[in-house]
């Protein structure tokens, strides 16, 4: 259902689990191919973030979700460009290869 499952698997939406997936292989898989450039390659693993893409959500549906994130919230588009900008800001010049779970604590 969201970018957790390309590591935690999802019954019943087995062909999109699986394109997460890769697509988490891909960026570990490039980063070592782009890394003899200096180029660096991350991704940020959402998990369930407010969007348009939630609203058909029954309140009822919206707290099951939440009763499984251990931070018991939502994440916003906020927090996502907030990720977004640290990778971009000169302070992950360090970091390649790294997938970031950005899902209060959805999947650890």
């Amino acid at each position: 259902m969201f970018f957790v499952s390309g590591e935690a698997g999802s019954a019943g939406e087995a062909l999109y689990a699986t394109v997460k997936g890769a697509q988490h292989a891909f960026v570990k898989s490039y980063a070592k191919e782009a890394a003899l450039s200096r180029i660096r390659v991350n991704a940020i693993a959402p998990g369930f973030i407010n969007t348009s893409m939630n609203s058909h959500l029954s309140e009822e549906e919206l707290d099951y979700i939440l009763e499984d994130i251990p931070l018991g919230i939502a994440g916003q588009t906020t927090d996502v460009a907030k990720m977004v900008r640290f990778y971009l800001s000169g302070n992950a010049d360090y970091v390649t290869g790294q997938v970031i779970r950005l899902n209060g604590g959805w999947y650890i």
